[in-house]
């Protein structure tokens, strides 16, 4: 929310920024000053304290001036908003610029929607605009409803989508339906798969599809403007992606995109479904299996001394289903006697784990054998018993696992048993609900969730209404619909929200303004470099960053996390703000393009129109990009910098649009989401 906080740090900076960009913004002072109004924010509504804000804008900046004005209108102060007391303005002296803020009142309103006037009267030391507009600003005040306003959907879509679109099209629909209906309307949506597009591109006789063909896959999902796009399963199946990870680092998987993809798609078609599924099929996975070692496992032989391979014993254990340590249903540690976290595994249980992952082998047409089927890495792997530790093995919390008799011939029947159970059992362990929850919650509303939100929707994975564990349906609209993530007033804390994941957040920008190259596809190829992440090219098995992550300085002195932040360091500080100068411009394709027409160009034309009229241009990205949140400061020195460029400068309408874009796509307001 936007609030009256003298941000003077964040307004240095933009100077700073200014500055090196050849912009001055110091005029000679004047004998007296020419006073207007600059409408920032006319937007207000009775439920979302975010206030209305008209700036009283002079030409100098020498000397305390003082600006007569009056209010009027059909809204009543007091009542329907409260304002500061009086009617005038004082503007510093160095300053150009002094704002009145309007703070709506939560209560019901007589009437839809009413208005509030405001209009700059003569006084000593100033002379009006001579341009009449300029007089008179207009700010309006809607009544609360249950459905959502504009400000409020904006929100919600960089939460659990990938932010509003050019149009506002998806934000008029969710104003139009409210969240909980979009959500259940998003839940019924057909999947929109990743492999088809995969296998498309590689039937194209064209030589230029060199690129990483996983990537042009996964943004032509991002970016799908259809009425069928399911942007609510694409953001939650990015979400598992980087629980439940693979890597095309690990060459044999670089050189598998489509298995890669059937693998994605599996996250996607298991997102709202069951989170029991969702582990089987995560861990039968073949690109699973290559990745973390359990295909080709097989069973130990104590009279040579090999051992199975614990690799994916540990894992499915400690990233994928019940974490390090015992949890409380909120996500808090269990103590144990002297106050310490107690373990939920020791060495010994994962040498038991590693005895059921043995057998795994690929399956589908031709797999007659354990060594020599053939690879196949869109079929879930099998069991060969030949291979499977069939012996008796004690697991978690007791639970305990007969000796088996392999099946003859090998049907892995045996072994099925074995893995069967043990994903039962990691189900329903205790910790699974609050691991799992915490960080779904930590990927798509805020790094640190209170352990009575972690509580609330673990809640529901336990039971969701209806005596069905592991439900994730119950699970997002959980999550998306808590208190935590729909209450304005949370968003004020200092411990609210997250940064933006790099990649999201230029999925965000590049929603925004419609980014498309003439041939539809999306060379978007090789931005690991600059985001210092990409879609299933994790450097490790820990994702691109730990959950648990917690940067060094005042938020880990204050015990906070803020996982994206291991991801921002001096180098993708600078990076990712020197990407947006150039795509704005020159296309986001990492590369570019010999040709023009596979260029991944934005389209201004709505921001084109208002090059005239500034601050009309700043409100449309300031909700566009931030939902409304950019301090009043940051208006001021984005306009003065937006200004500055003339209509005698040579393309100056496109230079006024991307000087505003950038400035505001760089501004923490849109790396953050509160």
């Amino acid at each position: 929310m936007r609030t009256s906080t003298n941000r003077t740090a964040k307004y240095l900076t933009l100077v700073a920024i200014l500055t090196t960009f050849g912009l001055n913004f110091q005029c000679e002072a004047a004998e007296t000053d020419n006073v207007s109004l600059i409408l920032i924010d006319g937007d207000m509504r009775q439920n979302w304290p975010d206030c209305g804000v008209i700036g009283f804008h002079r030409n100098n900046t020498t000397g305390s001036l003082v600006v007569n004005f009056t209010t009027g209108g059909t809204a009543i102060a007091g009542t329907d908003y409260t304002v500061a007391s009086g009617n005038t303005v004082t503007i510093p002296d160095g300053d150009r610029e002094a704002w009145l803020e309007f703070t709506p009142k939560n209560v019901t309103m007589s009437a839809p929607s009413k208005n509030i006037f405001i209009t700059i009267l003569p006084g000593a030391g100033y002379t009006l605009s001579s341009v009449t507009t300029q007089l008179t600003a207009t700010i309006n005040l809607s009544n609360a409803t249950l459905l959502p306003g504009t400000k409020e959907a904006v929100r919600f879509l960089n939460q659990a989508a990938f932010g509003p679109d050019q149009s506002f099209a998806n934000v008029n629909e969710v104003k139009a339906k409210g969240f909980d209906k979009w959500i259940t309307e998003q839940f019924a949506k057909p999947v929109g798969l990743q492999e088809p597009y995969i296998q498309k591109l590689s039937k194209l006789k064209r030589g230029e599809i060199y690129a990483d063909s996983k990537v042009l896959s996964w943004w032509n999902q991002a970016m799908n403007p259809s009425k069928n796009a399911d942007p609510l399963r694409q953001r939650v199946g990015f979400a598992f992606s980087e629980i439940f990870v693979i890597s095309d680092r690990l060459d044999t998987l670089a050189n598998e995109p489509v298995g890669m993809m059937n693998y994605y798609d599996t996250l996607l078609k298991d997102s709202f479904g069951n989170f029991r599924t969702l582990l089987f099929d995560a861990a039968l996975h073949p690109c699973m299996g290559v990745y973390l070692n359990h295909l080709g496992n097989e069973k130990g032989d104590p009279e040579s001394g090999t051992f199975a391979d614990e690799n994916f014993a540990r894992e499915i254990m400690q990233l994928f289903s019940i974490g390090l340590w015992q949890l409380n249903n909120d996500g808090t540690h269990k103590l144990d006697e002297n106050q310490q976290p107690i373990p939920n595994y020791d060495n010994v249980i994962i040498g038991e784990m590693a005895k059921v992952m043995t057998g795994f082998g690929f399956s589908g047409k031709g797999a007659k054998n354990f060594y020599w089927s053939p690879e196949n890495y869109t079929a879930p792997m099998r069991i060969w018993d030949g291979y499977h530790d069939v012996s008796a093995k004690t697991l978690l919390n007791g639970v305990t696992l007969p000796a088996r008799v392999p099946s003859n011939p090998d049907t892995g029947s045996a072994g099925m048993a074995d893995f069967n159970a043990v994903v039962t059992m990691l189900f329903n362990h205790p910790s699974c609900p609050p691991f799992i929850c915490k960080q779904l919650i930590q990927r798509l509303v805020t790094s640190n969730p209170t352990p009575a939100y972690v509580g609330r929707v673990t809640a529901k994975f336990i039971d969701n209404g209806s005596g069905v564990r592991g439900d994730l349906k119950a699970v997002i609209r959980a999550i998306l619909m808590d208190v935590e993530a729909r209450d304005p007033q949370v968003a004020e804390l200092l411990d609210s929200g997250k940064m933006k994941e790099p990649y999201l957040r230029t999925a965000n920008l590049m929603r925004a303004f419609n980014a498309r190259a003439p041939t539809g596809v999306f060379g978007m190829s090789y931005l690991d470099e600059i985001h210092f992440q990409q879609p299933l090219s994790a450097p490790s098995v820990f994702n691109f960053f730990k959950h648990e992550y917690s940067p060094a300085g005042p938020l880990s002195d204050a015990g906070l996390l803020a996982p994206e932040f291991q991801i921002l360091n001096t180098v993708s500080a600078a990076s990712v703000p020197n990407y947006y100068y150039r795509s704005l411009q020159y296309g986001f394709n990492r590369w570019g393009s010999n040709n023009s027409r596979e260029i991944v160009m934005p389209n201004f034309s709505n921001e084109l129109a208002l090059v005239n009229d500034v601050p009309a241009l700043l409100r449309r990205l300031d909700l566009l990009l931030t939902g409304g949140t950019l301090p009043n400061q940051q208006h001021e020195v984005i306009r003065q910098a937006v200004e500055s460029i003339n209509p005698n400068m040579w393309q100056w309408k496109d230079e006024r649009v991307r000087m505003a874009v950038y400035l505001i796509s760089t501004s923490p307001e849109f790396g953050i989401l509160r």
